[in-house]
């Protein structure tokens, strides 16, 4: 593992990608400031500088797998319960601490490999934190205290990591497995909105391949990508 640091930047995963050609496997982007960071469906992430976490780490030897989502949000969740939090996964791609958000997951992929972009709050107030869009929190709000960030991201690439080698011995699907245990979602009435269409139904689990699956009264819905909502 090669880390690579930058002081701003457009976004960890533009940069990442643009730069496959000579990024090793497993080299990790880690950035002080993003100036365009994103999210799932291009949403904006706020990256301010010196107060989160902002990184990109490339497999140039892994194909594309929705599975690795949820193979970073488990490493995400797991370094915040280090810090005594209760930190749980929404499907696809969040981890929550008390319901608001704390961190997210962004794989992209082109043909010269793959890049898994996360994002978290680690040391923004409150008071930036009312400010965006939806309700999101951080480590420093959640406990009143200042975190290292460098300490969080050494526990969450060792996490991650260990994860993709059980996921590569054992299968992707095993996580699926794990991850079912830890959906904050089961058993919830959710209203979903894909590209395709908006429907409410009941959360069942999710699938070996991460597909959501959702009971509603024409059946069992898979779905492979959309907003999850809880009514």
């Amino acid at each position: 593992m090669r880390i690579i640091r930058l002081d701003t930047v457009d976004s960890t995963n533009k940069y990442a990608l643009t730069h496959l050609d000579t990024l090793t496997d497993r080299a990790v982007i880690v950035a002080e400031e993003q100036t365009a960071g994103r999210g799932r469906l291009n949403r904006v992430w706020l990256s301010p500088r010196g107060e989160n976490i902002y990184c990109s780490i490339v497999l140039k030897e892994q194909k594309s797998n929705p599975l690795l989502t949820v193979l970073a949000a488990l490493a995400v969740a797991r370094t915040v319960r280090g810090r005594g939090l209760a930190a749980r996964l929404k499907w696809p791609n969040d981890v929550l601490v008390h319901e608001k958000k704390i961190c997210g997951v962004l794989a992209e992929s082109n043909a010269k490999g793959l890049v898994v972009g996360i994002g978290v709050n680690i040391n923004m107030t409150a008071e930036s934190l009312a400010a965006l869009d939806r309700p999101a929190t951080s480590l420093r709000a959640e406990t009143g205290r200042i975190h290292d960030r460098g300490k969080f991201l050494r526990e969450l690439l060792k996490k991650f990591f260990a994860f993709y080698e059980q996921a590569r011995r054992a299968g992707f699907a095993k996580l699926a497995e794990i991850w079912q245990n830890e959906l904050d979602l089961t058993g919830k009435r959710v209203k979903i909105q894909t590209v395709q269409q908006e429907f409410y139904g009941t959360v069942i689990q999710i699938d070996k391949e991460g597909a959501l699956l959702v009971a509603t009264a024409q059946g069992v819905e898979k779905v492979l990508a959309g907003d999850v909502h809880v009514v």
